[in-house]
Formats: structure tokens, C-alpha cells, sequence
């Protein structure tokens, strides 16, 4: 007869692709067991976690206020670990030992509602790029070095923090060439005004090593030691954010000593503005130069204000970082905007209007957040509300610009309807600004041709019968004709396709080729990357490149022993030598997609392959860029 037990799971019956993190506690709090999940999670040489107190493997866990005396019941404890990742520990007495707990960890998502004392609601995000405004409007009315104290002081009202820095990195020498820190740094360590730091030391080392924001919210071992002349200054926690623009690594900002720990959104919190500063910063540099070219420019276009149309290009730039998506889409749809215009007769000065609107039609996104945007399922019927705002948001950010065409009319309108059926106003036929019904027709058009992260291109069928169901009706009969007329004569979204590029060649080996054999081919082919096939399938298995053969072949040297083991590496066969990890991408992805895969991978160049999983060719970042320059 079956007992009771035999109804449940043994743990020797526990499926290792659970990655259930649990260890057991003594009486001590010390691990003295742990299951191989929270090893990997803890990233910490086993030494000096097991059979040492939990709070070495993590050090921001607050056992504080805790009665471990109480064994009759579970606790659990929410807390932020020292890399800024949202755990959850639950903390259970053994009921076969009176000494003993067992203490299992989850990782939880950032929107839960123990953090939203941390971080802001979505409404709260919204509501927030006002202040942003704000903030970046003090840094440009700053003056000379004071523009990076203001920015300091943005920073840390931004992250609610006490204490931060920027610091200027010139990428040529990698150096930091000059500093700045706020006032009431000197309440927690002595700074020297002539003191200069390095690059590569520091507890900023790790961000311009990896040009990467990182999260300090245990800096026990980083700063143990070690001297704050070398700039390891002892915060209580820290955030450190690159500084980027036009793809150089410029300079550095950092905050610390918050109450709360910091988390990956706050990081992504302060990277935008970080983006958004730098540009703020180049602004004046941007200004005189078009001053020596005013002559030139147009009695309309004298009556922009030109800080803030940069300003409002910065804000759309960032909004790449955001959702890499959308910037490319207002790009797209400007594009076509400007076609159409064109093909229906708009006067120079209207399309010039026109394109700097779409250019910036979806700019309200940028109240969003990140999860909504980048999000790879369809949306919820409430996140799609959420989204539904941004007309309006957009048309607050540029409210107080004095435009000389209708710009914030072609952001609060793009998503209007001619029966009424858009939003975010329901408006109708003649009250919606022919500006707003070509973009809203661009717009749907780059949607249905483009990939989006949950669905590919449906294609230029989908989009003829969507417009011609409502031309007429929905959109503007004369738009509609402008638009299917331009994309019948015109290739619009071929050439943004991997594919269509002149990819570079690359050499195929066979599993049984030796090294000395893909050297050779190589060279005599001229080509920096060969691409290793199985002998059945006769798919790829693995690639060798140059910096492969850099790491097998060292030169021949003079005595007998070395040349033998020369004449050794260069009989390994292929499949021993080559790199498993391929850099692979799809024919029919976009450039835009190429150029984030490459940035994400950190790869040279990216293997391109078809539908029958065969290389067709390599895309390194040189083929990419020109493809780029010419659109």
C-alpha cells in the first residue's frame, strides 16, 4: 500500500533544471550547505561562502529585527543585492533539527510592491519628464566649470542621493582630465581640489573599463585597503554611469550614500540623463558653429529657438536607449513623411516642418517605461492605455517652443482618426492638421512593413488592403494615394535589410582541415574569418578567425624541442582549435537590429545566414556604417 510520502517529490528527485537556489543555515547563520544554483548566483569563490555567515555570500541581506529564537514560523526578506538585482529570501526552520534553517532566494521583478517606496509608478514616470526638463534647463543656463556642479546636483535630486561626481574622460589619452564633485562631499570624505585621478583605479574603474553602468551597493571588498588617494573613497553604496556621445566614452557620473540601495532602474534612470546632459553640454559648441552659417539660414527658421530644437532632438536621441525601435521608426516615417509631402505639392518650408515633426512624432515615449516599450509580447489592455498617453505627453514636452510650423499639433494628432475613431481627442475629418494625416499614414505604413520584437514584416499586401480599407474613412483619401504610389515605384524597406548588403566572404573549413590547413586558405583567400562545417549536416560548427590563429600558432624558434611543439599545434584538426560561440544573424534582419546586435555582443562582425541556416557572408562594423551613411 502507497503511504503518504511516496505522493511527493523526494529532493534527490528534484530536476536540476529547477535552478532552485537553497542552502541550509546552523544556529550561526552560517551556510553550511548549498545547492549548486545559489553558488552560480552568488558568484563567489565557494571558500568564502560555505561555512561562513550568509551574509558573505550576501552582503546586503538585513537580518536586523529578525527573531531567529522563533522557530515556529517562516520569514521572508526582500532586499536589493550588492549588483542591484531584486531578490527574495525565505528564510524556514528545519523541523528535523532544532539547529538548523533552510533559507531558499528568488529573484523578483523590479515593478513588485515592496519597491515602490524605491521607484516611481508609471503615472509617476510620466508625470516626471517635466522635470527632467528642468533639470536639463539648469545645466544649460549654467556657466563655465559650474555647468558640471549643476549637473552633479540634477544628478543626485534624480537619484535622491548625497553625494556625486563627474568625471571628464579623454578617450584618445585615457585619461580623466578633469573633475568635479558637490559641495557637501566634504561632509563625508577630504577632497583635494589639485587631487587628479585614474582612469583605470578607482571605484569608477570597473564603468570605464566596461563602458557600462555598475552598481556598488556593497563596497567592503573594492575599497578594503585600498587608499582614497587612488580613488577608492568609501561610499555607503554607489551608482557609476558612462557618459557617451556619438559613440566615444566622454566622460563618467556618479552618486552615492542613498538610504536605499540602488537597483538596475535607477541605473537606467540616470543613464538617460547622463545622454541627455552630454548633449545639453555640446549645445553651445553646436550653437557657434551654426552662428557662422546665419546668413544663410531662412527668416522662418531664425524664429526657432535653437537650444531647445536641439534640446528636443537630444531627448528623441535618447529615447534609443530606451527602445532602440522607436528611434529607428521616427527616423523611417520621416522619411516617408517627406515623400509624401513632396509627391502631394507642399511647399519647401512645409516639408521642412513635416519631417522635423515626425522626426519627433513619438517623443512622448519617453515617459514610458523601458519594460512597456522593449516588452517582446503584445501588450496588456492596460499597458496599451499606458502607451495611449503619449501624444499628449510629446506635445507637453515642447509646449513652450515657438515653432514657426505646427509641430506640437503633428504630435498630439498622428494617432487621430478622419471618423473620429483615434485618440487621443477623437477628432474629425477638417479638424485634424494635414501634417498629423500624413504622418498617421507614415506611421502605419513603417509598422506594418518593419520587424517588431514579437512579429516579423507582414508585407506590402497587409499594408494596401489596411489603407485601402480606410482610405477615405480613417485616413486622408489623397495621403493614402501619395503613400501606396510612393511604395509601388519604390523598394522603401529592401534596402534595410542585411541581405541586401555586400557582405564580406568568408572561407569554409572541414572538421578535418588542420590548423596549418586554415592558415594557408586563409591567406591565399585573403580573408580574415573561415567558418568550420560538420561533415554530415554540413552546417556550422564553429569559426576561426585571426585572432584564433594568434592564439595556436607561435612563431618557429631555433631549438629542436620548440619546433617540434610548433609542428604539433599545427596538425590539431579544426574542431579543435575553433571558437563554438558564433556571432550569428538572420539575412532578413534590419540594419538597425545589426547595428544593436553588434553593440550588444561586443563582436567585430556578425555571421550572416539564410533560411536554410547557411552562411552567406559576414557583417563587420565598416560594411554596416556605409550601409548606414548612404540611407
Amino acid at each position: 500500500m502507497l503511504q503518504k510520502a511516496d505522493f511527493f517529490l523526494k529532493p534527490s528527485e528534484m530536476p536540476k533544471s529547477a535552478a532552485l537556489c537553497w542552502g541550509i543555515l546552523n544556529d550561526r547563520l552560517e551556510l553550511v550547505k548549498l545547492s549548486e544554483p545559489l553558488y552560480k548566483l552568488v558568484k563567489k569563490p565557494i571558500s568564502a561562502i560555505l561555512k561562513q555567515p550568509i551574509v558573505n555570500a550576501f552582503p546586503t541581506i538585513p537580518l536586523d529585527g529578525i527573531d531567529f529564537e522563533d522557530r515556529k514560523k517562516s520569514h521572508v526578506i526582500n532586499f536589493v543585492d550588492d549588483k542591484g538585482h531584486a531578490l527574495q529570501a525565505r528564510v524556514t526552520p528545519v523541523d528535523e533539527s532544532s539547529e538548523h534553517w533552510c533559507i531558499s532566494i528568488i529573484e523578483i521583478e523590479l515593478d513588485k510592491a515592496w519597491l515602490n517606496e524605491l521607484h516611481p509608478d508609471y503615472h509617476q514616470a510620466i508625470q516626471s519628464s517635466d522635470d527632467w526638463l528642468e533639470q536639463i534647463e539648469e545645466v544649460i543656463n549654467a556657466s563655465g566649470d559650474q555647468v558640471f556642479v549643476t549637473a552633479i546636483k540634477q544628478g543626485l535630486a534624480l537619484t535622491k542621493s548625497k553625494v556625486g561626481y563627474v568625471h571628464i574622460y579623454n578617450e584618445k589619452s585615457k585619461q580623466i582630465v578633469k573633475t568635479a564633485w558637490n559641495d557637501e562631499a566634504g561632509d563625508y570624505f577630504t577632497i583635494s581640489k589639485q587631487q587628479t585621478y585614474k582612469a583605470d583605479s578607482g571605484i569608477w574603474a570597473e564603468t570605464v573599463k566596461t563602458r557600462k553602468p555598475v552598481i556598488h551597493n556593497d563596497l567592503t571588498e573594492l575599497v578594503a585597503s585600498k587608499s582614497q588617494k587612488d580613488g577608492f573613497f568609501a561610499f555607503k553604496n554607489h551608482l557609476c554611469i558612462p557618459i557617451h556621445y556619438r559613440k566615444k566614452l566622454v566622460g563618467i557620473i556618479g552618486v552615492g550614500n542613498r538610504d536605499t540601495p540602488y537597483t538596475q532602474v535607477d541605473a537606467k534612470s540616470l543613464t538617460i540623463f547622463a545622454t541627455i546632459l552630454w548633449h545639453s553640454v555640446e549645445l553651445p559648441r553646436t550653437m557657434k558653429a551654426v552662428s557662422h552659417q546665419s546668413s544663410i539660414i531662412k527668416a522662418q527658421k531664425e524664429k526657432m529657438t535653437l537650444i531647445l530644437v536641439q534640446l528636443i532632438g537630444a531627448i528623441s536621441e535618447a529615447l534609443e536607449l530606451k527602445d532602440a525601435y522607436t528611434a529607428g521608426h521616427q527616423k523611417s516615417v520621416a522619411q516617408l513623411s517627406y515623400l509624401m509631402g513632396e509627391k502631394m505639392g507642399l511647399s519647401p518650408e512645409c516639408l521642412e516642418g513635416l519631417k522635423l515633426g515626425a522626426l519627433i512624432h513619438d517623443i512622448g515615449k519617453l515617459a514610458l517605461p523601458s519594460q512597456i516599450l522593449s516588452k517582446p509580447s503584445r501588450l496588456t489592455d492596460a499597458e496599451f492605455e499606458l502607451v495611449k498617453q503619449h501624444p499628449e505627453q510629446g506635445a507637453l514636452i515642447v509646449d513652450e517652443v515657438d515653432f514657426p510650423w505646427p509641430i506640437k499639433q503633428m504630435i498630439l494628432q498622428h494617432h487621430e482618426r478622419l471618423d473620429g475613431s483615434g485618440y487621443p481627442k477623437g477628432l474629425k475629418g477638417k479638424d485634424i492638421i494635414l501634417e498629423a494625416k500624413i504622418i498617421a499614414v507614415a506611421d502605419i505604413a513603417d509598422s506594418i512593413l518593419s520587424h517588431r520584437p514579437y512579429r516579423p514584416s507582414l508585407g506590402m499586401d497587409a499594408l494596401t488592403q489596411e489603407l485601402m480599407k480606410g482610405r477615405g474613412k480613417k485616413y486622408d483619401a489623397d495621403v493614402v494615394d501619395a503613400c501606396l504610389e510612393i511604395l509601388a515605384v519604390e523598394d522603401f524597406k529592401e534596402e534595410e535589410y542585411v541581405s541586401g548588403l555586400s557582405l564580406a566572404p568568408v572561407v569554409f573549413l572541414e572538421e578535418y582541415h588542420t590548423l596549418e590547413h586554415a592558415e594557408a586558405m586563409m591567406k591565399k583567400a585573403k580573408m580574415a574569418v573561415a567558418v568550420v562545417l560538420s561533415e554530415k549536416e554540413r552546417k556550422p560548427i564553429g569559426v576561426i578567425d585571426h585572432q584564433i590563429l594568434a592564439f595556436w600558432h607561435s612563431p618557429f624558434i631555433d631549438t629542436a624541442a620548440e619546433r617540434a611543439a610548433d609542428r604539433s599545434l599545427l596538425n590539431k584538426r579544426a574542431h579543435q582549435i575553433m571558437a563554438h560561440k558564433m556571432d550569428l544573424i538572420n539575412g532578413h534582419t534590419i540594419l538597425n537590429d545589426a547595428k544593436i546586435t553588434l553593440e550588444k555582443t561586443n563582436a567585430n562582425y556578425l555571421l550572416v545566414q539564410n533560411d536554410k541556416e547557411q552562411i552567406i557572408g559576414m557583417l563587420t562594423w565598416q560594411i554596416l556604417a556605409n550601409a548606414i551613411l548612404k540611407k
